[in-house]
């Protein structure tokens, strides 16, 4: 099975925690410019594989990515400040839309609760299926792909409607970040 960027996540964040979050973060920009520099201090492509391989054969791959970081601290926080900012972006236009479309139209849009409940209805009676029926032969792959995208789902039906926990704790880095930046 390949690797991907947040299986190097896990093993950077030990040692450099500020490119360990850059990596496991949802791909953007940010994440290019983490991917590119820890590919350029360890000498090898910008591919998983080739970086996860490098980790796991250069025993000061690890030092090497820890002096980057510290080499590059501020230009780590300015990255993931970028990325935190897109991602509360995100989350500010979709409540917007609701606002927008609740003041134009009077009333709620319906389709965003009708989606919602059909994602979590389908959900938890996948999870109800799954304990109680037997699996045909050779379904495994659909049957599990397809409980991975409900959960995804059930997942943003969540986050866009309870907030998230981790939307919480990182806003906290995030007001921490912004105080650091208008010091200077």
């Amino acid at each position: 099975m390949g690797k991907s960027f947040k299986d190097i996540a896990k093993i950077v964040s030990s040692v450099a925690p500020l490119l360990g979050s850059l990596l496991g973060g949802p791909v953007g920009g940010a994440v290019g410019a983490a991917v590119k520099l820890v590919a350029n201090a360890l000498g090898v492509e910008e591919d998983p594989e080739a970086i996860y391989k490098a980790l796991e054969t250069d025993p000061e791959a690890l030092m090497r990515l820890r002096e980057l970081e510290m080499r590059h601290k501020e230009t780590l926080e300015h990255l993931l400040l970028e990325a935190e900012r897109a991602r509360l972006a995100d989350v500010a236009s979709a409540r917007e839309r609701e606002v927008e479309i609740t003041r134009v139209l009077g009333r709620r849009d319906i389709n965003l609760y009708v989606l919602a409940w059909v994602v979590t209805g389908g959900f938890f009676t996948l999870c109800y299926a799954l304990m109680r029926i037997p699996l045909p032969e050779g379904s495994n792959d659909v049957v599990f792909m397809l409980f991975g995208a409900l959960a995804a789902g059930f997942g943003q039906v969540l986050q866009y409607f309870f907030g998230s926990s981790r939307g919480s704790s990182e806003k906290n880095v995030l007001f921490a970040l912004k105080g650091k930046e208008s010091s200077k």
